[in-house]
This record gives structure tokens, sequence and C-alpha cells, in this order.
């Protein structure tokens, strides 16, 4: 018999009888009678739960049970065991909870989970609505067909910037380029173009406060006053060629410059970092501190690149004659070839920091290397060279085909507190 009303209950669980059938079935069992027939019915019994068959169970379906179930009828005096109500169908033999029951459970259990979901959904949902609401109170409308378009704020860190766009012919001749920001960021690139097209992003410390690009004589410049001023930034693309002299300078903010060429160029940034990249110049000047440096793809005569108080990364400088300088901070340097001048002569140093070097190996190349390394070691990796002077912090090797060689490279390597490496 127990292992009949197990077979019951299995039939149940997996779906393949009703509860209906179920109750029929093991109160048939615990009487010793066959199961009543009852006529198919086209709706369950008001209160009675019903598994959905494999068939028809998707994954979202959800099952809700009826808020109460019926009261169950009162047993008779006589009847040595009472029938079973339609609130007890489905019901298991030995633990006194009915499905319904063990749904609502789990019902009571979710309840609170599902609240707190719901609040929290409802929470980011009035969170975005606000940040939506706000983005359209700032927005611009576009102006009409022929207007000119209309200033709006554009979003920065210390608040909202005034723009002004500016575009200017340079007339060709010898002519000198003048930019400088002011706490913040300054971008100028070189472009195949006859005019200078800047984007000048401001905060005004006073009303009337007057910003704007000028031509005098053969000299462009952004005009200001700095005491009026918080914030200037500039994004300006400039002819690549048109100049002969480049100033470019800014403080408390991060530079890039590329795409530029010119007889004298100095850029110039102090609390921030500087990029220089693509660079053409007959002499070239370029400095930071308090930032990273990055230097790539030089070509010059001669260059000074100096920073202080941050890494130093540089990488194919193709300088005839270079000053190479990082104070209280890394550097590296990375060279795949010398090819444009024949004689380089480089000076390079560092303070308190690492200094790692890779340098070519080619047939019509030569080096000589005086090398020193306060309080730390030397690691010269270069082949081909003849050592003389070998010592722990003290190096100076040359080239076997040093006189000989296309190209001669005198170089001069310092640093102190790090260790020093040649490959």
């Amino acid at each position: 018999m127990q292992n009949e009303k197990m077979m019951i209950l299995k039939m149940l669980e997996s779906g393949k009888i009703s509860t209906e059938e179920a109750s029929r079935l093991l109160q048939s069992v615990d009487t010793g009678a066959p199961a009543p027939v009852a006529p198919p019915s086209p709706s369950a019994p008001s209160g009675t739960y019903t598994a959905p068959s494999p068939s028809t169970y998707t994954p979202n379906s959800q099952i809700r049970p009826p808020s109460s179930p019926p009261p169950a009828p009162a047993p008779h005096a006589s009847s040595p065991s009472p029938p079973r109500s339609s609130s007890q169908q489905g019901q298991h033999p030995s633990d006194g909870h009915s499905i319904l029951d063990d749904i609502g459970h789990k019902f009571d259990e979710w309840g609170p989970k599902i609240r707190k979901a719901t609040a929290t959904v409802a929470e980011k949902l009035v969170s975005g609505v606000d940040r939506l609401s706000k983005s359209i109170s700032d927005y611009s409308a576009p102006p009409p067909s022929g207007g000119a378009p209309r200033p709006r704020p554009s979003s920065h860190a210390t608040g909202g910037l005034t723009e002004k766009n500016i575009e200017m012919l340079v007339e060709p001749g010898f002519s000198e380029l003048n930019l400088s920001g002011q706490n913040g960021d300054v971008r100028v690139k070189g472009y195949n173009s006859d005019k200078i097209s800047a984007r000048i992003s401001y905060k005004a410390k006073r009303a009337g406060a007057h910003i704007e690009l000028m031509k005098l004589g053969n000299k462009y410049f952004l005009k200001y006053e700095p005491d009026d001023f918080e914030i200037v930034n500039i994004d300006a693309y400039v002819p690549e060629r048109s100049f002969s002299v480049i100033r470019i300078d800014g403080v408390n903010a991060n530079m890039d410059c590329a795409s530029l060429s010119a007889g004298e160029m100095a850029i110039s940034n102090a609390n921030g970092g500087l990029r220089v990249a693509g660079i053409t110049a007959g002499n070239l000047k370029a400095e930071s501190g308090n930032g990273r440096f990055i230097a790539s793809n030089i070509v010059a005569d001669s260059a000074v690149l100096e920073n202080v108080n941050g890494v130093m990364e540089t990488d194919e400088l193709d300088i005839a004659k270079l000053k190479l300088n990082n104070y209280n901070g890394p550097l590296s340097l990375l060279m795949s070839n010398f090819s444009r001048y024949t004689d380089y002569l480089w000076n390079i140093e560092t303070g308190n920091a690492k200094l790692n070097m890779n340098l070519p190996t080619l047939p019509d190349l030569g080096y000589h290397i005086k090398a020193h390394a306060a309080m730390s070691e030397i690691r010269l990796g270069l082949t081909g060279l003849q050592f003389l002077i070998h010592e722990a912090s003290l190096v100076e090797a040359r080239s076997v085909q040093f006189d000989s060689a296309a190209r001669k490279v005198k170089m001069t390597v310092e640093t102190s507190n790090g260790p020093l490496m040649i490959n």
C-alpha cells in the first residue's frame, strides 16, 4: 500500500495526473475499493490547483494560489474514515501540508525579495528620469536654417564652459604662432590647410572678459588677460608647415602637440602630462613637470627634452644633438634606427630612478658610450663593443668599427640611485 501511494505521488509531482485524480487514487488505496471514475469537467473546481502538463509549461508562466481554500466539510460521526474535501486534494498523507500550502510558503519567502528588487528598479528609474530631464533642460535646440550656432555649455569637471569657434587664414611667409592655455587642456595638431581652426573653451572670472585669436604683423596669437580667466582650454588644428616659430604652453593641465613642423619650436607644460609626437624642427625644446612625458617620432637638428617628477617615455628620436633629462622619475628610450644624420651627440640623464635604453645594432652604425651610475650598477648588452673602462658603476665602450662607420653615435649616459641598462 505504501509503495502504491508513493507511485501516485510521483505521478502527481511529474504532472501525469491531476490532484483530483491523485486524491481519488489515494482514497481507493486507503479504502481498498476501486477509484471512482468521474466524468470529465470543462474546468477544475473552484479552489482546486491543477498542475500544468509538460507540454503546456513555459518558464515564464507564474502560478498563483487561490487566496483561501474552501472549508472542509465536518466529518460524519458514524463514518470511520471521512471523505477528503476539495481542500485536501493533493495532500501528502504523511506531512499534513498541501501543495497549495507549500506554494504559499514560497510566495511568503519571495515576497520581501520581490519588493526589494522592485524598489531598486524604481529608484534607478527615477534617477534615470532625473538625468534625462536635466540633459533636456541643458540642450540647446539647433538654430534655424542659415543661422549662427547657439553656444551651449560643454561638460567639464569644474563646471560649464563657454565655447568659441575661431577660424583665421594664415598668410604665406615667415610667421609665428603663440598659443597659451591655463588650468585646461591644450591640444594642437597640424593638418594640411592654410587656416587655423580652433575651439576655445573658457571660464571667465568677470563679465566682459575678452579672449580672441589675433594677428599682429607676422604673429598669430591667442590674446587674453590671464587674471580675467579661471580656465582656458585650447583644441586647435593649425597649418602643418606654415610657421617658422611655434610656441605652445600650458599650466595645470594635459598637453598634446602632434604633426607640427617649424624652424624653432618651444612646448612647455607645468603640473600636467605632455605628449609630443610627429614633430619636425630645427631646434626643439619641450619640458614638463609633475606628469607623464611622452616623446615619439621626433626629427630635429637639436632638441632639449626635460621632465621632472614623472615617468618619461621616448621612442624614435632621430635628433642630431640631444639633451634628454628626467629627474625623480624613470626614463625609457627605444630606437630602431639612426638614419637622418651622420653624427649624433647625445646626453641622457635621470635621477633617483631607473634608466632603460634599447638601441639598434647595425653594420654601418658605430657607438662610443660613456656611462656612469652613481650608487648603482650598469648593464651594457650591445654587441660588437670594445671596453675601455669596465667597472660596476663606470663604463666606457666603443664599437670595433667605430672609425669606419657611416653613422656615429657618441653618447654620455648617467643615472643615480637606480640601475642603468643599455641593450
